[in-house]
């Protein structure tokens, strides 16, 4: 095993841990079980085959760079974050965030596919309030590309410890609308 390797995978573990160090009068929060093995397998996991769809990318995309140990297994979220305005990370149904009809999300994420840059498209918009869509999408793109620092819920309380890092210098156009077209396609909370 490569020793950078088992460095992440004590990392997610430590990760998966910080359950306890959750701000006292916070509800319990379930944290999801990131074990050492899960990290290897995921670093371990050859890129899908192309044919395989932009879909299955950002599934492995969101997995190899490590998107998981925040986000949790399949975005469900629910990691702890110490001092975070919302006490967890949040799940990445993107869909829900950006307040999406079921219903549009398989135009938008069929476009995606083919690799249709969804810019392109405000002349002929393929879904009501595409507008706003795109702006959602923007948005997105751009807290990949740039990062975020996590709120701190007590301003004279520690930093969060996990803060959104910058991957506009890693990942390509091509793979945050991977990344964008996973997340459209995870199930919205209710339905997990």
């Amino acid at each position: 095993m490569n020793s950078g390797i088992e460095i992440l995978a004590v990392v997610a573990t430590l990760v998966g841990m910080s359950g306890a160090s959750v701000q006292p009068h916070a509800a319990p929060v379930q944290a999801p079980q990131i074990r050492p093995q899960t990290v290897v397998k995921y670093w371990l996991e050859p890129p899908p085959a192309p044919q395989s769809g932009v879909v299955e990318r950002g599934k492995w995309l969101f997995r190899q760079q490590g998107c998981f140990l925040c986000h949790g297994p399949e975005g469900r979220g629910g990691v702890p974050n110490r001092n975070y305005i919302k006490d967890a990370i949040p799940r990445s149904a993107l869909a829900q965030w950006m307040k999406l009809e079921p219903e549009d999300v398989n135009p938008l994420l069929e476009l995606l596919t083919r690799g249709v840059r969804l810019e392109t498209l405000a002349g002929s918009p393929p879904v009501p309030q595409f507008n706003l869509v795109l702006a959602q999408y923007r948005s997105v793109q751009e807290l990949i590309r740039r990062g975020n620092v996590a709120g701190k819920k007590d301003p004279k309380g520690p930093n969060p410890p996990l803060n959104m890092p910058r991957w506009g210098r890693s990942l390509t156009d091509a793979d945050l609308d991977a990344l964008i077209a996973y997340m459209l396609s995870l199930p919205p909370a209710e339905q997990k």
